[in-house]
């Protein structure tokens, strides 16, 4: 039953994107007009997009402190309880053309056979009820804050924390408490990578300090 829950809900998307692409080739369709109508999974979905520039390895940067800031902002509305994101003015006004709207259905038809083929509704005790959203968005926004930190350069100082929302947000959308564990476990090892990070360079500039002194 809640695997078919899951499944109506994946339709229930699919089939507004699909609805959504093919009213814009006659009328303006703004974005947030169609993520009103996704209510809270809404969440999870704009969560998982934005998360997926930052699984590579190499740090992006200052698009590291624009992208954790947008998650962490989102993480703070789930946890607030709002029931869809909010969006500043002109970007809900926002009304992307028929073909933008056509591939935007087409990419989320691919995702969600990909979600599918690795998650499913399993310890649903955990992703089920009013706090769900809470918990998720927590996790959300610890990653986004890690994402935003201006941290030294080194690899995977952006990808640890994606990969804990990404995994947040596959949880929120396919009702996976397994998906909800590894998040906090990836958000955990996260935490302590960075401190590893930090503490090797400071090792490093003592070193350095020392060696210029001698």
């Amino acid at each position: 039953m809640v695997a078919d829950a899951s499944m109506d809900r994946h339709q229930a998307l699919l089939d507004l994107l699909d609805a959504s692409a093919e009213r814009a080739q006659t009328e303006p369709v703004s974005l947030g007009s169609v993520l009103h109508q996704l209510d809270a999974s809404s969440f999870g979905l704009i969560t998982l997009v934005l998360c997926l520039p930052y699984l590579q390895p190499i740090p992006l940067g200052p698009l590291a402190g624009l992208g954790g800031t947008v998650l962490a902002a989102l993480g703070w509305q789930m946890l607030a309880g709002r029931d869809e994101p909010w969006l500043p003015h002109r970007v809900h006004e926002l009304q992307p053309s028929a073909k933008v709207w056509s591939r935007l259905a087409r990419a989320c038809h691919w995702l969600m056979r990909w979600l599918r083929w690795f998650s499913r509704p399993r310890l649903t005790r955990w992703t089920e009820g009013p706090r769900t959203q809470r918990r998720i968005g927590l996790l959300v926004l610890s990653g986004g804050v890690l994402l935003a930190l201006p941290m030294p350069v080194a690899p995977f100082t952006n990808s640890l924390p994606a990969v804990s929302m990404l995994c947040a947000a596959v949880a929120l959308l396919e009702r996976d408490g397994v998906m909800l564990l590894l998040s906090l476990l990836a958000l955990l090892a996260t935490g302590i990578y960075f401190v590893v990070v930090i503490a090797a360079y400071i090792e490093v500039g003592r070193g350095a300090l020392s060696w210029l002194g001698a």
